[in-house]
């Protein structure tokens, strides 16, 4: 795995198994949120990119999900797991190789589909290296977007759609596929206003 650890991190893991024990307005907490920080950005000027990328995906967006959206999943490593709550509720991940190919999100599901509440806290964080090429950097964006693709074929979304409310559901919508229909159609908009001859 390649995630590390800081030692004025380690003297804080305290203080966060605690907020299993503070009140978070709804229930309990069953998945604990942690930003990663991406320490192979000094590698290159892509490798600062893509981690300044990431760093505002695992701090803002994250704390946005988290709340006020309550649409936050499980997305990365250094979250913490209720382990009692998840093994008595059909285990931690799936399974199957070819649906659940972004297998973290789907604790996530399983989580929230059984009453958890995912939270994130932004006073900890971890260390993680990542691929730094061009490659690789392409293969993981090419793995969340057929991940994302996938999610939208399982029984978990089709279910989290039925029990959200309307404005929960919109948020999951928007933060999931929604974002690659937005994408794509804001492309074909830019293609078509620079060359309308095209279509």
């Amino acid at each position: 795995m390649n995630q590390d650890n800081y030692l004025e991190e380690a003297f804080k893991m305290r203080n966060l198994l605690e907020e299993i024990n503070e009140d978070h307005r709804v229930r309990p907490p069953t998945i604990l949120g942690v930003r990663e920080h991406i320490f192979t950005g000094s590698v290159s000027s892509l490798a600062w990119f893509m981690s300044n990328q990431e760093t505002s995906f695992v701090t803002i967006g994250q704390r946005v999900l988290a709340r006020p959206l309550k649409v936050r999943f499980h997305y990365g490593h250094p979250d913490v797991f209720d382990r009692i709550f998840h093994i008595t509720r059909g285990g931690i991940s799936k399974g199957s190789r070819g649906i659940n190919l972004s297998e973290d999100i789907f604790a996530g599901f399983n989580s929230t589909l059984r009453r958890g509440n995912i939270t994130h806290h932004g006073y900890i964080q971890v260390g993680k290296g990542r691929d730094v090429g061009l490659n690789q950097i392409s293969h993981f964006e090419a793995k969340v977007a057929c991940g994302n693709g996938e999610q939208t074929l399982s029984r978990d979304i089709y279910r989290l759609g039925h029990r959200f409310d309307f404005f929960r559901m919109l948020s999951c919508y928007f933060t999931t596929v929604g974002f690659y229909f937005s994408s794509m159609e804001n492309i074909k908009r830019m293609l078509f206003f620079n060359n309308p001859t095209y279509f």
